[in-house]
């Protein structure tokens, strides 16, 4: 759930991001258009306020009584000088005081010197006599005996001595300060973000009172190639993304130019933007705090009670399930630890059953091993005695001791395969003196002697070989006992000389062996079947099989256990 969850929000969030990214774009073209709009309008202001100024120059230069100003000396006997002066100098404060810019207008004749401007304290500089007059409004910087940089526009009469001003007879020179345009720009950046100056490649730049120089400086590098273009271009500066507009003015010959932070500008669709990823973000926390919730609620009880059910079925009885969590699955807990409780006794109480009927059956099995044996001791010692052959009866005797102090031991049921080979031992030794044709040999390795198996396991093979094997023939009886190991189990050997069986008996005795209940109680071979199965498992048991000797050879097969091997140093 939580996997998918994740997916709906990632997707949403992409298709938003490309949405926003379409809009973006959208929205930065109408934005860059615009902007040029309102440069371009910006730009028209200015110029006619220029044109304006220019106009009304060219308008005093044809004026009658300047132009008779200009030959005062030659009309000096028909108008009267100081009156033509005085209405001069009216028009041109007229002519200056009309103007919403700032401006200063000066009347220079070159062949005489006369200076007569809109200011008493007006001069003109003759040094511009030196070169062709300007064309058109030319900048003049504060180091150029200005006291404030401003635009310039020299008129001369006649127009055709432009190139040779020195000869005109009336030059007419008009002068703006820049605070002027500063004026324009400080207006214009009152409804509009960002910052205005003006840039040519020749002078370089005209700032406004808040225009940042560092600023200003790294965007006319990057529109020294558009000059004399009207542009709108997104650049990447050292502030960050910024909205550069530019637009040539048609009057004075050079560019305005206007930039503006474009974070600023798409500040809006950036907070809903941000309105929206918050949204987004605490839609997810929710949906987290929901999936945990879920998990503490029903994931997490429902994997408890599966991990205590997988438990069950390996075996672990004694499981429970003590977490608390909602009435529901606390209730579901309730109800598995009472079944767990109950499987746990009922299987208790059958494993302690089987346990005492399999200790009750192996000590059945043993009791029916000895009885036989004793008897036949006992009527050797006395017939022994009666010729009075005492050693006889002194070897029958210690051996026999030694034989039933071994298998009247109750503590433990098992012994080492050491111990049994000794109780072989005593075993063989009463049969030598009863019979005196026995030859007997053992072949086990020294890392065997510690085996632990069931007391009485081999004991019962070789009486078996002795009773039904040697003493059916003639001659001497041979018994050969091996032990060998494997990776899985461990074999001991029982081999013989006597009578032998056909393959059919061995099979016939095989199948009564392998039978799990008889009802004669069984023979000594099904018993050491049937403890072997016991104790090992059912991969463990006898082959039975002919010897080369003549005999029989049978083979207990011992499934290895870690508790089968102890240390058996400490009693040799």
């Amino acid at each position: 759930m939580l996997a998918i969850l994740l997916s709906l929000i990632s997707v949403t969030l992409l298709f938003y991001g490309l949405s926003y990214r379409k809009d973006i774009g959208v929205i930065t073209s109408q934005i860059k258009t615009t902007d040029l709009n309102h440069l371009e309008f910006l730009t028209q202001q200015l110029d006619n306020n220029i044109n304006q100024l220019a106009g009304s120059m060219y308008a005093l230069q044809r004026d009658p009584t300047v132009r008779d100003y200009e030959q005062i000396r030659q009309l000096g006997h028909l108008i009267d000088p100081a009156q033509t002066i005085m209405t001069v100098l009216e028009k041109l404060s007229l002519q200056t005081s009309s103007s919403t810019w700032e401006n200063r207008i000066v009347l220079y004749k070159p062949q005489s010197g006369e200076t007569l401007g809109s200011d008493s304290s007006l001069s003109f500089d003759s040094s511009v006599l030196k070169k062709p007059l300007p064309s058109g409004w030319e900048y003049i910087p504060e180091d150029k005996g200005s006291a404030e940089a401003g635009f310039r526009l020299l008129l001369s009469d006649p127009i055709e001595r432009r190139n040779v001003p020195s000869k005109a007879g009336l030059l007419v020179s008009m002068y703006f300060p820049v605070s002027n345009i500063e004026r324009l720009f400080d207006a214009y950046q009152s409804q509009n973000k960002g910052d205005t100056f003006l840039f040519n490649p020749s002078f370089g730049v005209i700032l406004s009172r808040n225009t940042d120089p560092e600023m200003a400086k790294q965007i006319v590098t990057t529109l020294a190639s558009s000059a004399g273009q009207g542009t709108s271009e997104i650049f990447s500066l050292k502030g960050g993304s910024f909205l550069v507009s530019s637009v040539p003015s048609s009057a004075i010959n050079w560019q305005v130019v206007h930039y503006s932070p474009l974070k600023q500008i798409l500040q809006p669709i950036r907070s809903s933007r941000y309105s929206f990823l918050t949204g987004t973000a605490i839609l997810l926390v929710m949906s987290l705090l929901f999936s945990l919730q879920l998990y503490r609620q029903v994931q997490r009880p429902v994997s408890l009670l599966l991990r205590s059910l997988n438990r069950m079925k390996e075996g672990r009885w004694s499981t429970r399930i003590h977490a608390k969590t909602n009435p529901e699955f606390t209730m579901l807990n309730e109800e598995f630890n009472e079944m767990a409780e109950k499987i746990q006794s009922l299987i208790e109480q059958v494993y302690l059953e089987q346990i005492r009927a399999k200790d009750a059956h192996l000590k059945q099995l043993q009791s029916q091993i000895n009885p036989h044996f004793l008897y036949n001791c006992l009527f050797f010692i006395k017939s022994k005695a009666v010729v009075g052959d005492t050693d006889s009866v002194e070897a029958m005797a210690l051996n026999l001791g030694e034989y039933y102090r071994y298998i009247t031991k109750v503590d433990h049921s098992l012994t080492t395969l050491q111990d049994e080979l000794k109780l072989l031992e005593n075993y063989l030794e009463i049969q030598n003196l009863r019979k005196q044709r026995i030859r007997y040999e053992m072949d086990i390795a020294d890392e065997l002697l510690g085996l632990q198996i069931p007391r009485l396991l081999i004991q019962p093979l070789v009486e078996n070989s002795i009773i039904h094997g040697i003493e059916k023939k003639i001659g001497q009886g041979f018994i050969r006992i091996t032990a060998s190991q494997t990776l899985e189990a461990v074999t001991v050997t029982v081999e013989d000389n006597g009578a032998g069986m056909t393959d059919e008996e061995i099979a016939s005795l095989h199948a009564r062996i392998s039978e799990s209940r008889r009802e004669d109680g069984g023979c000594g071979l099904w018993n050491i079947q049937q403890r072997l199965k016991s104790h090992y498992d059912d991969s463990s048991g006898l082959l039975i099989a002919s010897s080369p000797a003549g005999g029989l050879k049978i083979t207990l097969r011992m499934e290895k256990k870690e508790e089968n091997y102890a240390s058996n140093s400490a009693g040799r």
